[in-house]
């Protein structure tokens, strides 16, 4: 996959982990409304079944979205790097 599309996906996690995320309070605070305007009518499990689903696909987003982040930029430098010359010997 290229930069391009490691961007996307990072970019798609991160928009589908919030719209998610705040379902899922929104469904927390007022479990009378319809999560989502009824597009999880089908989930089983009432009310419950459609909170841990959406918790799940936040989950699912997220982990995508962090693994496209790591993938994109695998030149740069990762904590804990000393930053120094490697394989040089000292004089």
């Amino acid at each position: 996959m290229r930069k391009g599309g490691f961007a996307a996906l990072e970019a798609a996690g991160m928009v589908i982990t919030a719209l998610s995320a705040q379902a899922v309070i929104h469904g927390l605070l007022d479990q009378d409304s319809e999560l989502l305007r009824g597009l999880l009518d089908r989930v089983p499990g009432g009310l419950t079944g459609r909170l841990i689903f959406l918790g799940l696909v936040a989950l699912v987003a997220m982990t995508a979205g962090g693994w496209a982040h790591v993938r994109r930029e695998p030149d740069a430098e990762r904590a804990g790097d000393s930053g120094g010359i490697r394989g040089r010997e000292t004089a």
